[in-house]
């Protein structure tokens, strides 16, 4: 079955896969990796630039994904040659990225670069709209791959990306075939994005290209092309002085000891900040509770709120499997529809384009008729369903200390306020402590609420409460997290999660059998006719706060002058933090943003203003 997301192809002769509606090849016959090597790699001077490039970072930027095999060439070519201290990042745009099992059979083809090309395809994202940021070669490259049409995403990019790319590699299928690429906004976006020395190549040496470029302020020359092809283009952008570069020098105090904290504090190291923890406890609050399931929330419009979580997930197991893994069980989850409202709703979500629905990828949801829910676990009622194939749960309080293991840590009590000081930032604990700090991070969940109050921030705490189960015969077989009005959990050391309460505006931590009684009618009403929820008996109960927004999107961004806040995560906490922590420290970094410029606005703190 074919679908508008991903690219048709069909394999040649020589086992070489080409691209149906284009008619063109992904790579020569020949010698495709070859044919990269020379065009792009040699053309833009690596790697004996990265011998002598003045920042931590080199930025790559090009225009057409394909099977990424100019990206393995380059990854293999960094590892052996470019400084140890240096970092790749590397940005790709592509409009129908390869279904995963076309990928894999196309980079068959280079047995040399099985190992990096194994990495890829597990990290390869979904064809969800936006930016898919991944982690690769144990944290020294980092990947962003634009799906969608690139003169659609370049605007949505470029806000971040102003002076930053040092070399660009101009891909993609051949003018002739594909002239809605090749066209001036590509050539002004690579020349507003270029940093000092900015070089770039490409295979194709046609006049309108050549003029294009020019005209965008490019130096160009011809020299010979790979192969039989006579010629192709190569050259420098001449203007643009080096920027100055982020203030690494000065400690970075992330205030918070939850999954906000410990994923700023790790995407802080990996930009090379030097950081520090300030919290009362680690995972002591909502980041505490014994299971938590990790999967997007969707709606049947491309929102805002669905456009962030369709990225925020894929990076958030990527995230979890990379780090953590001992700790993220990648299950898959399923959302019953239990009654008719659910089931018209979950029509929507998973309605294709030419439906008039969103058109998620089958990667991230699918919709399962009664037979096929069932066919996840014989014990689930016969209803239908969405099914979140990459979804699963994690252990929250291991996967917390395990990212903040080496992570420097100092306990104070909860902070009651912050000021404005001439060192930077006046942290007020409510023992009286007073703790000054230059620059600060504040991710510490509930305690927002309060903190933020005289940036006139509105945000909401809800009070949750999750009851443990010991597990059952039938429920200890029970082989993914099961969604419904509440959740349930597969076993862990005996016992089953199933939640929460969802209360506004109120704070009390204490335990309540009424709230113990609703869980589990929940999951007893939801998932009838089955049985087996009847038999299960509550053992223990945790509450917690949740930090919400009233648009349900996190608050990621500048409060002031050296003073930053994560939060607002809600309920899907664990889903959302990674990508906003990676976003956050971005920006801090002054790199491109693994977000458009358009969400990226709809994150910041100040759309919450008391008086807006």
């Amino acid at each position: 079955m074919t679908d508008s997301l991903h690219a048709q192809i069909q394999f040649n002769e020589f086992g070489l896969p080409v691209a149906t509606a284009f008619d063109d090849i992904y790579f020569t016959n020949e010698n495709g990796l070859a044919e990269s090597q020379y065009v792009f790699l040699q053309h833009n001077d690596l790697p004996e630039r990265w011998q002598t490039h003045p920042q931590s970072t080199f930025v790559i930027a090009e225009s057409g994904f394909g099977t990424g095999l100019n990206l393995l060439a380059t990854w293999q070519l960094f590892l052996e040659h470019a400084p140890e201290h240096l970092s790749l990042h590397f940005i790709s745009f592509e409009k129908f990225p390869l279904q995963h099992d076309d990928l894999r059979r196309a980079l068959a083809a280079f047995p040399q670069l099985k190992t990096l090309a194994d990495e890829l395809i597990a990290a390869y994202p979904s064809a969800e709209p936006g930016c898919h940021r991944r982690i690769l070669a144990q944290g020294r490259i980092t990947l962003d791959i634009w799906v969608g049409d690139i003169l659609t995403q370049l605007p949505l990019w470029l806000p971040h990306a102003q002076e930053r790319v040092n070399a660009w590699y101009l891909d993609g299928f051949a003018p002739d075939k594909n002239p809605d690429m090749w066209q001036q906004p590509l050539y002004d976006a690579m020349a507003s994005s270029a940093a000092a020395g900015c070089t770039f190549a490409t295979f194709t040496a046609a006049g309108a290209v050549r003029r294009g470029l020019q005209q965008a302020g490019f130096a160009v020359t011809k020299v010979k092309g790979f192969g039989r092809k006579r010629e192709m283009l190569r050259g420098t952008f001449p203007s643009n002085t080096p920027p100055e570069g982020p203030n690494h020098t000065t400690p970075i105090t992330v205030v918070g000891g939850g999954i906000a904290a410990a994923c700023t504090a790790v995407e802080l190291q990996r930009a090379g900040y030097q950081v520090e923890v300030l919290t009362p406890g680690i995972a002591d609050a909502a980041s505490g509770n014994p299971q938590g399931a990790v999967y997007p929330l969707l709606h049947a419009q491309r929102s805002p709120l669905a456009e962030f979580f369709s990225v925020a997930f894929g990076y958030a197991t990527h995230f979890y499997q990379q780090h953590t893994p001992a700790h993220w069980f990648p299950s898959g989850v399923v959302q019953l529809a239990y009654n008719e409202a659910r089931q018209q709703r979950y029509q929507k979500v998973s309605a294709a384009v030419v439906d008039g629905g969103p058109g998620y990828d089958a990667t991230t949801v699918q919709a399962l008729d009664a037979a096929a829910t069932q066919q996840l676990w014989p014990a689930l009622p016969p209803y239908p369903s969405l099914y979140y194939p990459q979804g699963g749960w994690l252990r929250p309080g291991a996967v917390v200390q395990q990212l903040l293991h080496g992570v420097a840590q100092h306990s104070c009590a909860p902070l009651e306020a912050i000021e404005a000081c001439p060192e930077g930032w006046l942290l007020r604990t409510e023992d009286g402590q007073a703790i000054r700090r230059e620059r600060v991070v504040l991710a510490c969940g509930a305690g927002l609420k309060q903190l933020l109050q005289p940036f006139s921030l509105a945000l909401q705490n809800v009070r949750g409460q999750v009851t443990q189960v010991s597990a059952s015969k039938t429920s200890a077989t029970c082989p993914l997290v099961v969604c419904y009005k509440g959740y349930f959990t597969p076993v862990d050391q005996g016992q089953h999660c199933v939640g929460a309460t969802y209360a506004r505006d109120d704070e009390d931590l204490q335990a309540r059998a009424t709230d113990t009684a609703e869980n589990l009618a929940n999951l007893i009403d939801n998932l009838a006719p089955a049985t087996w929820p009847t038999d299960l008996t509550a053992c223990a109960d945790r509450v917690a706060l949740r930090n919400t927004t009233r648009d349900h999107l996190p608050i990621v961004g500048a409060l002031a002058n050296n003073l930053w806040v994560i939060g607002g995560l809600g309920s899907r906490g664990f889903t959302a933090a990674p990508l906003a922590a990676s976003a956050l420290v971005a920006t801090l970094a002054q790199t491109p943003l693994p977000l458009s410029a358009n969400l990226w606005q709809r994150l910041q703190p100040q759309r919450l203003q008391a008086d807006d």
